[in-house]
């Protein structure tokens, strides 16, 4: 269940909100999809990751698996910016 808790903080804030404001927002990505992948790749392997560097022993706490969810947001911001330089190093 941790797994896709941290799977679902990756796939959350991708694209960008469509609200009304001034300046205009860039356009989304050209396939949002994969994306959403890398990001949810990103957020399981950030998780994982802080959990490893702060082990916790038995069972997690709430504020344990909360304080795991900057590590997923972590990992998927920079998951996903790596996945992005690429993208604009192969155009």
């Amino acid at each position: 269940m941790l797994f896709a808790f941290w799977a679902l903080v990756g796939w959350c804030g991708t694209p960008w909100p469509r609200r009304w404001h001034w300046p205009p927002p860039p356009p989304p990505p050209p396939d949002p999809w994969l994306t959403k992948a890398i990001n949810v790749v990103g957020g399981i392997a950030g998780g994982w990751a802080f959990t490893q560097a702060w082990a916790v022993t038995g069972q997690m706490s709430g504020i344990d698996v909360a304080a795991s969810a900057v590590g997923a947001l972590v990992g998927a911001t920079v998951l996903g910016d790596l996945a992005g330089l690429a993208n604009v190093a192969k155009r």
